[in-house]
């Protein structure tokens, strides 16, 4: 938890230096969604892709904002933002899992098997519920907020067929 205290009054000194630069406000973001802020993260992300719409990066900024908003339970917001970051970011693999999810939690079945479909082909070794539960074991998720997300994680993905 001091890691991502300190980072993020690092992220925030950054903006404070430059408010133009869109990752500090990217990973201010990312770090509040750990610290159980994720209304505050999707206005930080948000405010990352309005300074910086064509950065190769913005499929990150909306992985930040999906995941806030599938923190605050807004699954079908989530998914939405989630798949146009999946389509930006076809290389990172969580946000395959977290799209997974978000669609099996707003009840949306044939698009989280086709997610999970999308999800083994690019990532195989990694769509597993034991890899991802190691996964976010991490310290970093040891606050309530971010604990109930990726039960939440887990459990769309159960729904999904994520064995």
């Amino acid at each position: 938890r001091g890691d991502v205290v300190a980072a993020l009054a690092a992220f925030r000194e950054a903006i404070r230096v430059d408010p133009n630069f869109a990752p500090a406000y990217a990973q201010a973001a990312n770090e509040m969604v750990f610290l159980g802020d994720p209304k505050g993260a999707v206005a930080m992300a948000d405010k990352a892709a309005e300074l910086s719409p064509k950065d190769p990066s913005f499929g990150v900024f909306l992985w930040v904002k999906g995941r806030a908003q599938f923190a605050l339970r807004e699954f079908a917001k989530a998914a939405a933002t989630l798949q146009e970051s999946a389509r930006l970011r076809p290389n990172l693999w969580f946000v395959h899992a977290w799209l997974t999810a978000a669609y099996a939690l707003s009840h949306q079945d044939a698009e989280a098997k086709q997610a999970f479909d999308g999800f083994k082909k690019q990532h195989n070794g990694r769509a597993n519920l034991d890899f991802i539960s190691q996964y976010y074991s991490e310290e970093q998720y040891q606050n309530p907020t971010a604990q109930a997300a990726v039960s939440d994680l887990l459990g769309g993905l159960q729904m999904a067929g994520v064995k």
